[in-house]
């Protein structure tokens, strides 16, 4: 991944100078959003998974990444880093007559988003753009309610499944810059869907995850 970074850091640097007024930004950039969860492979395996889990995750979810670009006047091509949570969330079973239990998988990625933002005007702009996903950490969360005591508890492990160490997603979004200055600031709703199978190994069925979340950017 430090490879992967040091190649496309030098391509922006070096891009070439048939793209004129070309010059350098960074920024920050932070999105709030919506895990969801779909399956591929054998037919009754993808329905079972689909019967156990919600098709997107409650809790919404913080991301974050530092950006540089280079910017010219109708292009910017940007390289980042960052940091992605993606979640599954199972329905909630009844585990005997008096508790019922859910089950939250958290996924903690680093990531190295790659992309290129075409200004569409002086305001609008679309950007699409592929990231490399590295895997951090994987946990369930199993929280259990006590139905005649009211009572909830909490038990964080360790996820017994294994999952790749390496992903990758495609991205899109929209973006509008609605301040448009020196420092500019942008919002851009924003959709990404992971393109490789979260689980390693052979399956008869892979869960891929996508995320939809609304980010806000501010850049120089």
């Amino acid at each position: 991944m430090k490879l992967l970074f040091v190649v496309m850091l030098v391509f922006i640097i070096s891009l070439p100078k048939s793209f004129a007024g070309s010059k350098y930004g960074f920024g920050v950039s932070f999105s709030p959003s919506l895990s969801f969860v779909s399956f591929k492979g054998d037919e009754l395996i993808v329905k079972m998974n689909e019967d156990l889990f919600k098709s997107y995750a409650n809790s919404i979810l913080l991301n974050g990444t530092f950006f540089l670009e280079r910017k010219y006047s109708r292009v910017a091509f940007g390289i980042a880093m960052g940091y992605k949570r993606l979640r599954e969330e199972t329905e909630t079973a009844l585990s005997n007559n008096s508790e019922q239990t859910l089950l939250l998988y958290n996924h903690d990625y680093g990531t190295i988003p790659i992309y290129v933002r075409l200004n569409i005007t002086k305001k609008f702009y679309i950007k699409p753009g592929i990231t490399s996903l590295v895997n951090l950490n994987n946990t369930v969360t199993t929280i259990t309610e006590d139905i005649q005591l009211g009572t909830t508890s909490e038990i964080v492990s360790a996820a017994e499944r294994v999952y790749k160490a390496l992903n990758f997603s495609g991205d899109i979004s929209f973006g509008y810059t609605f301040v448009n200055k020196k420092i500019k600031m942008d919002i851009e709703p924003a959709f990404s869907k992971n393109i490789l199978g979260l689980l390693k190994g052979k399956l008869d069925a892979n869960s891929f995850q996508s995320a939809f979340g609304i980010s806000m950017n501010i850049r120089i």
